[in-house]
């Protein structure tokens, strides 16, 4: 296993162990998250890690019913080189809307300085608006998706 792909395996641990230590440890202050949506809560690019860890995660996790959700049920490294990790994560439960929430994402991961410094992640969207985001107010991007 290489240097990338041990992060990615060290990421999805502190998903599905809730180590926010660890998490925190992998993601570059600088980090770009791009959720390449047309239109949604979540969509474009949202610079940096605090906004991440302040902003971002605390948004999804309000529609979470945690008592009755898996972050991170099982996940697969499908592809992997010295620039970029492509994966593939299932998570699964309910929202806190009652709705179930069993999301398949598709991430993809760049580097710097031995941190995850851009994170691509596509997902089913419709299945996010419908469980998740009913009466969620739009969080402004840094940016539109490009690439």
């Amino acid at each position: 296993m290489d240097r990338n792909e041990r992060i990615v395996n060290d990421f999805y641990k502190s998903i599905i162990e809730g180590d926010m230590d660890l998490y925190s440890s992998l993601i570059h202050e600088n980090i770009e998250l791009s959720l390449p949506i047309k239109k949604g809560v979540l969509t474009g690019t949202y610079f940096g890690k605090t906004r991440l860890v302040e902003e971002i995660f605390p948004l999804v996790i309000s529609c979470l019913d945690l008592d009755n959700f898996t972050f991170c049920k099982r996940f697969k490294i499908m592809s992997a080189n010295e620039h970029c990790v492509a994966a593939i994560c299932e998570a699964g439960g309910l929202a806190s809307s009652g709705e179930p929430y069993d999301q398949i994402y598709a991430h993809f991961f760049k580097f710097e300085d031995e941190k995850i410094i851009k994170l691509i992640e596509f997902q089913d969207s419709s299945l996010a608006d419908r469980a998740l985001w009913k009466g969620v107010a739009y969080l402004e991007p840094d940016s539109q998706f490009s690439y």
